[in-house]
């Protein structure tokens, strides 16, 4: 067991580059394909009743980016890794009495290694793998749901978004509890529900089918022109997706190192090493009271995506 791998490095949230390495093949076929996107409608204007269209160098290009970017999203995505997370607020965990739950960091991982070795748990990962355990603390309710609502915006998982919206519930209940409502003397203005009239409900039915037919007629168009209407959308809908993930890429470049939440690579090993080492190195303390965690068990392969998103 090295050094580095007992250690919990604060969370730096970032690109998967090498993870996502694969979608760089993928820019010839997509420059191609937004080129002849770009030239269909003067190609659809030029066809005045022609039979048949050439698709253009799109298509032999096309077929194989698509092969070559399923194949890679089949070796990213089909090793799926064993998850587990442990809250404060899950039946038997947590400490306290009604709403007020706490939970510290090593009960966390007490938890979290507890699991490892839960014959009862048909789901339990069996065999030699690598575990990326992830911590998200806090000393207040406010600072385990603001490091959890930052993770959740990239990888939601259902248990820890469910401890995200109970914590700012809490929060609410415990600040709303203090303000005293003010209601206004009776009656009160409201508009008036014409919807429930007898003679608007006739003839709102007895219109119907006349505006129907009507939309039917206002619709009409060429079959050309709907077809350079599609292709322009279609552009504009690469256009849209492109810009959204070079923005997501923006926001995760030059993150800065988040000491709420700590990650932390373990294994190879069976379910025992993994319990051990996961228990071992300096973990941090019980001056953080309000913690979750979050125990990832696979491939070195399956873990490579969110090893590289938490910044490992």
């Amino acid at each position: 067991m090295d050094a580095a791998s007992m250690t919990w490095s604060p969370v730096t949230m970032r690109w998967p580059e090498r993870a996502t390495q694969w979608m760089g093949g993928l820019s010839a076929a997509k420059d191609l394909a937004t080129g002849e996107l770009a030239s269909t409608a003067q190609r659809l204007a030029g066809l005045e009743g022609l039979a048949s269209t050439n698709p253009g160098p799109v298509g032999d290009a096309a077929r194989n980016a698509v092969e070559a970017g399923r194949t890679a999203l089949a070796q990213q995505l089909g090793q799926v890794p064993s998850c587990l997370v442990v809250t404060p607020f899950q039946s038997g965990i947590g400490q306290g009495k009604g709403y007020q739950r706490y939970l510290s960091a090593p009960n966390v991982l007490e938890h979290l290694a507890k699991k490892l070795e839960d014959a009862t748990d048909a789901g339990r990962p069996v065999g030699p793998q690598y575990a990326l355990s992830i911590l998200f603390l806090g000393t207040r309710l406010e600072q385990l749901a603001s490091g959890l609502s930052r993770f959740n915006a990239l990888l939601p998982i259902g248990d820890l978004v469910r401890t995200e919206r109970r914590a700012q519930y809490l929060l609410k209940l415990e600040s709303d509890k203090w303000e005293i409502p003010g209601a206004g003397p009776l009656p009160r203005w409201q508009g008036l529900p014409l919807e429930r009239c007898t003679v608007v409900k006739a003839a709102k039915q007895s219109m119907a089918g006349q505006l129907a037919v009507l939309e039917g007629y206002a619709a009409d168009s060429s079959p050309l022109g709907d077809l350079a209407a599609l292709a322009a959308r279609k552009a504009a809908q690469q256009q849209e997706r492109d810009q959204q993930l070079a923005d997501l890429k923006g926001l995760l470049g030059g993150g800065n190192a988040d000491v709420s939440i700590r990650a932390r690579l373990i294994g190879p090993g069976n379910a025992t090493e993994l319990r051990q080492e996961l228990l071992s190195g300096d973990a941090p303390g019980h001056e953080w009271v309000q913690c979750a965690g979050l125990l990832l068990v696979g491939t070195k392969e399956g873990l490579s995506f969110v090893r590289e998103l938490v910044g490992l």
